[in-house]
């Protein structure tokens, strides 16, 4: 809260935390899933220095993966048992998946284009980068055309996020994190064309 000079003197609230103290909490967490979605470089750059921020981020890719895991379980449709498998099964996949596309990009960006952040340091911005995946809870609407939309607005808005979010690390041309993207999304397509066949 902050008491803005003005006359009357009037009382503002504000979403970002105002001291260290709150490290942990969970209107920061709000705060920072937020402005990840809005795609704010800033963000990304603090999430990227601060080591605290590992367990958030972690949780934010684990919540991605289950709005998608309970928004295709509903769209299906089924009984609680099956939603809530759905969203567990969602989970698991997404937390998979995010690893799999996290060590791609650090080994594409380190690699080809000799980019020097670690690991976790790519890690907590590309997973924070997963916060627009939220809107995956309203494929479990069954109304045409919204399971659509928020489908195409969810793969999209995270897949523009996760270059915002590549770039932070090493501050580099954003033509660079679009290409460390691609490369990383036609190995990701290569490897899931191959999984049917094993």
């Amino acid at each position: 809260m902050i008491i803005a000079e003005s006359d009357p003197p009037r009382v503002v609230f504000m979403l970002a935390p105002q001291d260290s103290s709150s490290m942990g909490s969970p209107r920061l967490f709000l705060y920072r899933m937020v402005r990840a979605a809005r795609l704010d470089g800033h963000i990304f750059t603090s999430l990227r220095d601060d080591g605290s921020a590992t367990g958030q981020s972690l949780l934010v890719l684990a919540l991605t993966g289950l709005s998608f895991g309970f928004g295709f379980a509903a769209s299906v449709g089924g009984d609680l048992i099956g939603v809530l498998v759905g969203s567990v099964a969602g989970m698991a996949v997404g937390v998979l998946v995010g690893f799999v596309w996290l060590s791609l990009t650090y080994l594409v960006a380190t690699r080809l284009f000799k980019g020097t952040s670690s690991y976790w340091g790519l890690a907590r911005p590309l997973f924070f980068a997963t916060s627009p995946a939220l809107i995956f809870l309203l494929t479990s609407i069954p109304a045409w055309p919204i399971p659509d939309l928020a489908r195409s607005l969810g793969v999209g808005w995270t897949a523009v996020s996760s270059v915002f979010a590549v770039r932070a690390p090493w501050v580099s041309i954003l033509s660079v994190a679009s290409l460390t993207f691609i490369i990383v999304a036609l190995v990701m397509l290569i490897i899931y064309g191959f999984l049917p066949s094993l």
